[in-house]
C-alpha cells in the first residue's frame, strides 16, 4: 500500500536559484555607477541586466530560464512616453489652459491597453526550454479590470461613506466629533481594503487565465471572497497603529489649538509645544511605517500563495507556494534595514537571499517531461503604441 501511494503521488519539482552575491554585487555596483554618470539614462539597461541575471540563474527541472528583453527597447518606451506626454501637454496648454490635463486623461484611459502590451512583451521575452511565454487579453477585459472596476468600486465607496456620514448625524461636541471622525476613518480604511482585495483578485484572474507557455494555456482558480478578506484583514492590521497614532497626536493638537485660539500661551511656550508636536509626528510616522510594512507583508504573502496555488498549466501541472508571513516579514525587514544601514551596499546580499527564499518555497507538481513543448509562432506586437508600452509593466505581478 505504501508503494502504491508513493507511486500515485505527483512528482514535485522545486525552483532552484543559483545566483551568487559576489557576481550580483558587481552587476549592481556597475549599474549604479553608470546610472549616476548618465543621469539616469542607463537605468533601463540596468534593470534588464539585473532581471536577466535573476532569470538565467533560476532553474526548473535542470533547465534555466532566459530573458531576452533589451535595455534599448525599455529606454525607447520610456523616452517616447515622456516625449508624447510633454509634447501633448505643451500643445494642449497653448491652445487653452483648461486643456492642460487632457493628456493625463488620455494616458489614464490608454493605461490598461498599454499594460497588456507591456505584459505581453515581458512574457514573450521570457523563455524556458526555448519555448516562449505569452500573454493574450481582450481589450474590453483589460479596460474593465484595470480601469472600470476600480472606478466603479471607488464611486460606490464614496456613496457608502456619504450615506454613513448622514446616518452618524451632526456632531454636537468635541468628543462626538472625534468619535465621528474615527468611525469615518475606520469605515474608509476597511473600504480601501475591500476594494484592493477585489481588484487584486480580478488582476489574478486576468493574468492567470490569459497567460500561455508556448501553445499550452495557463489557468487559475481564485476566490474573490478570499481576496476581499485578505484586503480587509490587511487594513485591520494597520488599524491599531492608526488608533495609537490618533491617541498620541489628538491631545497635543487639542492643547495647542485651544491655547493659540484663546491666547493663553506665550511665544516660547508655543515653540516648546511645536517642538513636542513635531516629535510626536515623527514617532507617528514611524509607527505608521511599521504598521504599513506588517499590512503589506501580510497581503503580499496571502496573495502570492493564493495566486501560485491556484495556477495550473495545460491542465496537468499544478503550482505550489508555501511562503509564510513571519518568514516574509523577516526577509523584507532584513532587505529594508540592511539596505538603509549600509547605504545600499548590502542590498545585493539581501536581494539574493530574498529570491532564494521565494524559489525554495515554490514548486511544480506533475510530470514536466510529459508536457508538450511547442513554441508559439506568434510575433511580438509592433507599432508605435507597442513600442511605448514595453516599459510600462517591468515585471509580472504576484510572481
Amino acid at each position: 500500500m505504501v508503494g502504491i501511494e508513493q507511486a500515485a503521488a505527483p512528482s514535485q519539482h522545486k525552483f532552484v536559484f543559483h545566483g551568487k552575491v559576489g557576481r550580483f554585487f558587481i552587476i549592481f555596483l556597475v549599474n549604479l555607477l553608470l546610472t549616476i554618470v548618465t543621469l539616469g539614462i542607463y537605468l533601463p539597461w540596468a534593470l534588464v541586466k539585473i532581471r536577466r541575471y535573476i532569470y538565467e540563474n533560476m532553474e526548473l527541472n535542470g533547465v534555466r530560464f532566459r530573458y531576452n528583453a533589451t535595455g534599448g527597447a525599455l529606454f525607447l518606451s520610456l523616452f517616447l512616453l515622456m516625449f508624447f506626454f510633454i509634447f501633448a501637454t505643451v500643445i494642449c496648454s497653448s491652445v487653452n489652459p483648461a486643456f492642460s490635463s487632457f493628456p493625463v486623461i488620455v494616458l489614464i484611459v490608454l493605461s490598461p491597453l498599454m499594460a497588456v502590451k507591456g505584459l505581453r512583451y515581458q512574457a514573450m521575452m521570457t523563455t524556458l526550454n526555448n519555448v516562449r511565454f505569452g500573454f493574450h487579453c481582450r481589450t474590453g477585459q483589460a479596460m474593465w479590470v484595470m480601469l472600470g472596476l476600480p472606478v466603479a468600486l471607488g464611486v460606490a465607496s464614496i456613496i457608502f461613506l456619504y450615506l454613513f456620514n448622514i446616518i452618524l448625524g451632526q456632531p454636537s461636541d468635541l468628543t462626538t466629533l472625534i468619535a465621528h471622525m474615527v468611525l469615518m476613518a475606520v469605515a474608509g480604511l476597511l473600504l480601501i481594503g475591500a476594494v484592493n482585495g477585489i481588484c487584486y483578485g480580478k488582476w489574478m484572474q486576468l493574468l492567470g487565465k490569459n497567460a500561455r507557455f508556448g501553445t499550452q494555456p495557463f489557468d487559475i482558480t481564485v476566490s474573490l471572497k478570499r481576496c476581499l478578506k485578505v484586503g480587509v484583514l490587511s487594513m485591520l492590521i494597520l488599524l491599531p497603529f492608526i488608533v495609537v497614532i490618533g491617541k498620541i497626536i489628538a491631545p497635543l493638537y487639542e492643547q495647542f489649538a485651544f491655547a493659540v485660539a484663546f491666547g493663553m500661551m506665550d511665544a516660547q511656550s508655543q515653540q516648546t509645544l511645536v517642538a513636542q508636536y513635531l516629535s510626536e509626528i515623527t514617532m507617528s510616522y514611524l509607527l505608521y511605517f511599521v504598521g504599513a510594512i506588517l499590512a503589506a507583508t501580510f497581503a503580499m504573502t496571502a496573495l502570492r500563495n493564493m495566486f501560485i496555488n491556484g495556477l495550473t498549466l495545460g491542465n496537468t501541472l499544478h503550482f505550489r507556494s508555501s511562503i509564510t508571513f513571519i518568514a516574509m516579514l523577516q526577509q523584507i525587514v532584513v532587505l529594508a534595514l540592511v539596505s538603509m544601514v549600509t547605504m545600499g551596499l548590502a542590498y545585493p546580499w539581501a536581494k539574493i537571499r530574498f529570491i532564494r527564499y521565494l524559489a525554495n518555497h515554490t514548486l511544480v507538481e506533475g510530470d514536466l517531461n510529459a508536457l508538450e513543448l511547442v513554441d508559439s509562432d506568434e510575433e511580438n506586437d509592433t507599432g508605435l503604441l507597442a513600442a511605448i508600452s514595453r516599459g510600462v509593466v517591468p515585471a509580472m505581478p504576484f510572481i
